[in-house]
C-alpha cells in the first residue's frame, strides 16, 4: 500500500525509519512526506501540504505525526482524501473531535488507528490471556507508575512541549501507561467513567503538568490509579501493576516484559502497527489499536487540559527540577490503588 507521512521530525524520524524497512519488506510504498521545515535527508519528496501531496502521489494510507492540536484537521483531511490514518497519540485533544472523526471514518468506510504501539506487544497479549483465563483471580484494580527525570532541554524540543492541553505525563509521555490501564480493566470504550484528577507542575515556565495522579472508575470494572513524575530523583522504566485474588502480573510495557508471582512469563513477538493496520486491509486482520478503544483515554486528556494545574516547590538541580519524595510516591500509589491525597502526601488535596 502507497503510505505518506505527516511529520518526519522528532518522532517522525522513526516513521520514516519504519516506512523504509515495510519498503525494504515489500508491505508498504513509502511515497512522500508532509512537514513545515526541511526535511531534505527523507529518500521521499516532500510536501507543503497533505492536499497537494494526495494529488501528485494519491497514498492509500496516511501516517500523522505531528503536533496533537493538528491531528483533528489532519485525520479528517486524510479521511476525504479516501486514505486510512495511523496517528500518534494523543489522537484527538477532545471527545467531541473524537466523535467526528469517529462518524467520517464510518461514513467513508475508512480505519483509524492510534500509535499505542504497546498495544501490539507480546506482553501484553500475554497479560490479556492471563486476565481473561482468570489466572490472576478476580482483579481487584490496576494500577501504574510512570518515573522520569527530564531537563530543560526536554520543555525545549516543541512549542507545544509544557502546554496545557496539548502536553502533560498522562496526555503524552506516559500516555501509554494510562491507555494500557484502562485497557486491561476494559473501560476504554466507556463513557460513563468517573474521573478524579491531582495535576501539578514544578515548573513555572510550563501551564501542563509535571507531576499527577488519576483515579478512574466505573460500575463493575476494578479501580485504576495511575501516578506520574517527570520529576524524579532517578529513572524507573513505566510499570502497570495488575492486581488480582491470585496474584499479581507486573508489566513494563517499554521492554516488553512481564512477570506473574515473580515468574517472567514468555511472550510472542510484538506487532507493528502500520503493519497491522496494512494487514487489516487486506486480510481482515483485527487492527491492534483502534480509535474506539481510546474514548475513556482521549475524556481525560480533555479533562487535563482543562483542569486546575497548581505550581509545587521544588528542588532545581543543574539543568533539572526535583520534587522530593515523589519517587517512592508514584510507586506507592501504584501498589496501594491509591491517589497522592490518600497517601497522606503534603501536596495531595
Amino acid at each position: 500500500m502507497r503510505v505518506a507521512l505527516v511529520g518526519a521530525r522528532g518522532h517522525g524520524a522513526r516513521h520514516v525509519e519504519n516506512l523504509v524497512r515495510l519498503g525494504h519488506d515489500g508491505l508498504a510504498t513509502f511515497v512522500g512526506v508532509v512537514d513545515v521545515a526541511d526535511v531534505a535527508d527523507v529518500p521521499v519528496p516532500s510536501y507543503p501540504d497533505l492536499p497537494s501531496l494526495a494529488a501528485e502521489l494519491h497514498p492509500e494510507v496516511v501516517v500523522v505525526s505531528s503536533p496533537p492540536s493538528t491531528h483533528r484537521d489532519l485525520v479528517l483531511t486524510a479521511f476525504e482524501l479516501g486514505c486510512d490514518v495511523l496517528v500518534e497519540k494523543p489522537a484527538v485533544l477532545s471527545v467531541t473531535d473524537f466523535d467526528e472523526i469517529s462518524a467520517m471514518a464510518l461514513d467513508r468506510g475508512l480505519v483509524c488507528q492510534v500509535g499505542f504501539q504497546t498495544q501490539g506487544t507480546g506482553s501484553y497479549r500475554r497479560l490479556c490471556s492471563l486476565i481473561g483465563s482468570g489466572a490472576l483471580g478476580d482483579i481487584t484494580g490496576i494500577g501504574a507508575a510512570g518515573r522520569w527525570v527530564r531537563s530543560d532541554s526536554y520543555y525545549e524540543r516543541s512549542e507545544w512541549a509544557g502546554r496545557q492541553g496539548e502536553d502533560g505525563t498522562l496526555v503524552n509521555p506516559f500516555a501509554h501507561a494510562l491507555q494500557n490501564a484502562l485497557l486491561l480493566a476494559d473501560v476504554e470504550e466507556r463513557a460513563d467513567i468517573a474521573v478524579e484528577l491531582e495535576l501539578y507542575r514544578c515548573r513555572d515556565t510550563i501551564s501542563a503538568d509535571d507531576t499527577a495522579c488519576v483515579r478512574v472508575t466505573a460500575d463493575g470494572a476494578p479501580p485504576v490509579v495511575v501516578a506520574t513524575t517527570l520529576c524524579a530523583t532517578t529513572s524507573l522504566p513505566p510499570v502497570v501493576l495488575v492486581h488480582g485474588t491470585l496474584g499479581q502480573a507486573v508489566w513494563w510495557y517499554d521492554d516488553d516484559r512481564l512477570t506473574v508471582n515473580d515468574h517472567r512469563m514468555a511472550v510472542a513477538r510484538s506487532a507493528d502497527l502500520l503493519e497491522n493496520l496494512i494487514r487489516h486491509r487486506q486480510t481482515g486482520e483485527p487492527l491492534v489499536a483502534p480509535l474506539a478503544a481510546a474514548r475513556a483515554f482521549t475524556s481525560i486528556a480533555e479533562q487535563c487540559g482543562k483542569a486546575d494545574v497548581p505550581l509545587l516547590p521544588a528542588r532545581r538541580v543543574g539543568e533539572r527540577v526535583v520534587l522530593d519524595g515523589i519517587d517512592e510516591i508514584v510507586v506507592r500509589a501504584a501498589e496501594k490503588i491509591a491517589t497522592f491525597t490518600e497517601l497522606g502526601c503534603g501536596f495531595g488535596r
